[in-house]
């Protein structure tokens, strides 16, 4: 069997791009692209040792462990044991679902594959089709939906509190968010998650011309809101994000992106790709919390 070195490196740097990036969406890692692909760069270069018999001891069980967890370290640069830990079950659980799903594709499409030495390589594909990758894809989806809605429907109520600090610019507001297994809420610009949080909670950390909005005029005046946020010179990002609610088919809420949040646990989880949107009223009656998180936050 002939093995072409560019085709090699090509299928195995996707696969890697894939299982690093859904890794990445699982644990709700703070990385940034560039590492992912270095990462998967470099565990498509490992993949070389194919050629080089005297390097094949590498592909044994120890050398694909230690080539794992220095993929995880370069794409994820994890500061804690557990961090790790969770990184490296993740990954593994990635990569053989992966696998499975791999070969059961290859499988219905009568695709000629190759393992061994610790490398992936498709020889031929025949009667392969767009449309059923598509259709794995989209299976593939609806697993991951249910089972994250069943592993957050699992969380105990006592660690459905959360502790948090949120960060703009050189001020701080420590909050007790309560992590809300029905709270799907995106921002529709940057599709990343919406934290829920009362004004009077967070107000010290916005400017004045906002906090009239909320204290001065109506937070569903669109027209002010679009007045003050054009008007504004501050360097914080405001949007509007819409949401439906019981009693409201149609609101609007006004967000913005914060530096980051530290999630206060045993990892002091820091998160930047989050959106805080701002709610002009009490979410609970006994103030308990003031704040309702994403449950992909705490995953």
């Amino acid at each position: 069997m002939y093995i072409y070195a560019e085709y090699l490196l090509i299928e195995n740097f996707i696969i890697n791009y894939i299982i690093l990036y859904v890794t990445k969406r699982f644990t709700r890692t703070d990385t940034n692209n560039i590492r992912i692909i270095l990462s998967a760069l470099l565990g498509a270069l490992y993949t070389l040792i194919v050629f080089i018999p005297k390097l094949h001891f590498m592909g044994n069980f120890i050398g694909k462990i230690c080539i794992s967890i220095i993929l995880i370290i370069l794409a994820f640069n994890p500061f804690k044991l557990k961090k790790f830990l969770k990184l490296f079950a993740t990954f593994y659980t990635v990569s053989f679902v992966f696998a499975g799903g791999s070969f059961a594709l290859f499988y219905l499409t009568n695709s000629k594959v190759y393992f061994g030495e610790g490398i992936f390589y498709i020889k031929s594909i025949n009667n392969f089709k767009p449309s059923i990758l598509i259709v794995g894809i989209i299976i593939s989806y609806i697993f991951y939906k249910i089972a994250s809605q069943y592993i957050y429907s699992k969380i105990s109520k006592e660690n459905m509190y959360v502790s948090f600090i949120v960060k703009l610019q050189d001020k701080t507001a420590r909050l007790k968010g309560l992590v809300d297994t029905g709270n799907s809420l995106i921002d529709p610009i940057t599709n990343i998650p919406v934290i829920v949080v009362e004004f009077s909670a967070i107000s010290e950390l916005l400017p004045s011309s906002i906090r009239d909005i909320f204290t001065i005029y109506s937070e569903d005046d669109l027209s002010i809101i679009s007045r003050v946020i054009s008007n504004s010179n501050e360097l914080i990002k405001f949007r509007l994000i819409p949401f439906k609610s019981v009693g409201k088919e149609n609101g609007m809420l006004l967000g913005f992106k914060p530096d980051r949040i530290i999630i206060e646990n045993d990892e002091d989880k820091q998160v930047s790709e989050i959106v805080i949107g701002i709610y002009n009223s009490h979410l609970t009656n006994n103030n308990d919390y003031v704040a309702l998180l994403h449950p992909e936050i705490i995953n």
